[in-house]
């Protein structure tokens, strides 16, 4: 049996020779279902991610196993029809299949809708027998979910140098704009912490990241991993809510566990629109103490911005900026609000007839694809380019990389980076 599973490409996320290796880091889906193949198919196996190299097109696989998200969606299509000419029996999962599965089914022999740790061994099994089905549901019905060893031999060399790690796939937040909670719920699930200890001494890393939505949102289980983590003496990076720090107890187990590092979504300055998009953890009177209290430990953050919210203007959006410089963020990032097919945000705005266009290529959050309340669509695209631009003069950057005493140099080198990056979006869109 031969499989090739491939992570399609997007727009923006696709193989760019010389600067890929730098900024990408590894995810583990096809690593845990390649893991989880039977010794006794005997299977050759090869996995293809086409955000950090070639696209695979030669040689026979009987099974092509495709991954996408909403602006992969198109060509993870186009794949499949390309595979299923020579002969393949495709598979289609990922966030995009499983929220929009009656779209995806239309374009694949089965259809995985969730997780694919419980049913891609049943896919293999009724493969095998000659009854695949055309849907395959996550169905299991409690907190924890083993998985195995990822199978990191199969993949690109083209990734940063640092390993990732899952824990905790869940999020207790419900915001109408995200899809995490439409796809796992609220509760998520949870890998038993054993397990993600073992993987951490065998990896035998200095530094990895852990790939959670939320690695605190569990405060049980955040504070059992993160107790387990300390004699390791490790050092890790991952999502976080801000909001963490009024835990002082966890907050101080996250610190003590070798926390160096976290990519926060602040989203907003206005808290209205908080309000109105269901994100109740985010209190921007607290953004400035939470900051201070991660620079405190020296950990610097990485903060995320949403342009678009109905409350958003020219001027508030530009105002971001200041309030970033002001509240010391240390590297702040950009995005466009997208409402994703499948989520509360793309009904409430498909109903009121503000989706303007369903080509999925332009959904990859740098792209206005529907009216804003108090901006005409252009110029939100332009007001997000200059965000970019005015958050990344040699001003603002040589301020924000004094936050914090340590790594000024790779602080400097990833400012200029993310400088570089907008320069390049402002010249792809």
């Amino acid at each position: 049996m031969k499989i090739l599973f491939i992570t399609a490409g997007d727009r923006l996320y696709r193989y760019k020779r010389g600067f890929s290796k730098s900024i990408s880091y590894a995810p583990l889906t096809h690593a845990v279902l390649a893991a989880l193949v039977p010794p006794h198919y005997n299977a050759e196996i090869r996995i293809n991610d086409e955000g950090v190299e070639k696209p695979v097109t030669a040689g026979n696989y009987d099974i092509v196993a495709i991954s996408c998200v909403t602006s992969s969606a198109n060509r993870a299509y186009n794949l499949a029809n390309f595979w299923q000419e020579k002969g393949s029996y495709i598979l289609m999962g990922g966030v995009h299949p499983t929220l929009m599965p009656e779209e995806a089914a239309m374009h694949c022999d089965s259809v995985f809708i969730g997780f694919g740790e419980e049913t891609f061994l049943e896919f293999l099994a009724d493969y095998a027998a000659g009854k695949a089905k055309k849907k395959y549901i996550h169905t299991q019905n409690c907190d924890y979910l083993s998985m195995p060893l990822a199978r990191r031999d199969l993949l690109s060399k083209n990734y940063l140098n640092i390993p990732t790690v899952i824990a905790n796939r869940g999020c207790q937040n419900s915001c109408s704009y995200c899809s995490i909670h439409k796809l796992w719920g609220s509760k998520g699930l949870l890998r038993p912490v054993n397990e993600v200890i073992e993987e951490l001494r065998l990896l035998k890393a200095k530094r990895v990241i852990f790939l959670d939505p939320s690695p605190g949102s569990n405060v049980e289980y955040a504070t059992e991993l993160f107790k387990a983590m300390i004699p390791l003496k490790i050092k890790w990076s991952g999502l976080s809510t801000i909001d963490i720090v009024k835990n002082e107890a966890l907050f101080d187990l996250m610190v003590e566990s070798g926390c160096e590092g976290i990519l926060a979504g602040f989203e907003t300055i206005n808290q209205l629109n908080l309000n109105d998009v269901n994100k109740k953890t985010n209190i921007i009177a607290d953004y400035k103490f939470g900051v201070d209290q991660f620079h405190k430990k020296g950990i610097p953050i990485l903060g995320c911005f949403v342009a678009g919210f109905d409350r958003d203007t020219r001027e508030s959006l530009m105002e971001t900026i200041d309030f970033i410089n002001e509240t010391g963020i240390d590297l702040p990032r950009f995005s466009i609000l997208t409402p994703f097919p499948g989520t509360d945000l793309f009904d409430r705005y498909d109903k009121a007839g503000r989706i303007i266009t369903r080509d999925w290529d332009k959904y990859d959050t740098m792209n206005v694809v529907f009216q804003p309340l108090n901006m005409e669509r252009d110029e939100l695209q332009e007001v997000f380019q200059d965000m970019w631009r005015k958050a990344y003069t040699l001003k603002s950057i040589l301020k924000r990389i004094n936050n914090t005493d340590k790594d000024k140099i790779l602080k400097l080198s990833v400012n200029l980076g993310f400088k570089y990056y907008g320069y390049k979006l402002r010249n792809s869109i």
